[in-house]
């Protein structure tokens, strides 16, 4: 089941000449390891670009949302994988 959050998080990430990896990330007090990235894009809205990542802590899939001109991370959702 997919839940919509729209959360403001910290977030440890690792910055490259490629571009930007989020490794792991805080959600309601525990920190959540990120094992895979398994998509990312980018994304403009007017003249803001958002860098959107769906992670996977090997159980659960979270959609990360980094806007780099404010230094903003998001969590926009998660999907639990238990029934």
């Amino acid at each position: 089941m997919v839940v919509y959050l729209d959360e403001p998080v910290q977030v440890g990430a690792v910055f490259k000449k490629a571009g930007v990896l989020p490794r792991w990330f805080l959600y309601h007090g525990k920190k959540i390891k990120v094992r895979e990235v398994t998509y990312s894009w980018k994304e403009n809205v007017g003249q803001s670009l958002f860098h959107h990542f769906s992670v996977s802590d090997g159980i659960n899939l979270y959609d990360l949302v980094f806007q780099p001109e404010r230094l903003f991370w998001k969590l926009e959702a998660v999907e639990d994988a238990a029934p």
